[in-house]
């Protein structure tokens, strides 16, 4: 169902980009900066539409929000490619016992949520979201979602290349240790 909703948000988008392309192949007609804007700003939201599509098809989990965490998606579906690990090579705490007749989300330890304080959730969104509550509301979200540290873990490297966070800094060392402690 959400997949129908997203290919019809595209094919609206689409029939909207539409007649403003036409202007710019149109020889006749010139183009205003107003034109030119208009269109960026459609294609950039068709980009960020078909990136949830990609996404939604392959049935990995998107955040709503499309500017940020698209890339970081992207990052981490082309570190999984290069890497491709085996069974054996992932961490001991992500492979998981073969149990036949077992429903595994039976046996799956209960992950309680990440605990952070209000002082260091608005040092988080000022000094690593450069001040974007959304982002980091999304990012929280998304951590939350994981279920390995190994997982949370690249989603944050990810989030440390995108936003260019110093590792030796220390909200990023805090917030680090935070989501390590979800898993503890």
């Amino acid at each position: 169902m959400a997949l129908d909703k997203i290919l019809s948000k595209l094919q609206l988008q689409i029939k909207e980009i539409v007649p403003t392309i036409e202007l710019f192949v149109d020889d006749t007609i010139q183009p205003s900066v107003k034109d030119c804007e208009a269109l960026m700003q459609q294609l950039i939201a068709l980009q960020e539409s078909l990136v949830i599509y990609k996404y939604s098809k392959l049935e990995k989990e998107i955040s709503p929000s499309f500017n940020i965490h698209s890339k970081v998606s992207e990052k981490q579906v082309e570190e999984s490619q290069i890497k491709n690990l085996g069974p054996e090579d992932k961490p001991i705490e992500e492979q998981k016992p073969v149990i036949a007749n077992t429903d595994m989300n039976d046996l799956a330890p209960r992950i309680k949520k990440i605990n952070i304080g209000l002082n260091d959730k608005f040092r988080f969104i000022n000094e690593l979201f450069k001040q974007n509550n959304t982002e980091y509301n999304v990012a929280y979200e998304q951590l939350n979602s994981l279920n390995t540290w190994y997982d949370s873990e690249l989603y944050l490297n990810s989030l440390k290349e995108v936003y260019q966070w110093k590792e030796t800094a220390d909200t990023v060392k805090h917030l680090y240790s935070i989501i390590k402690k979800r898993f503890d």
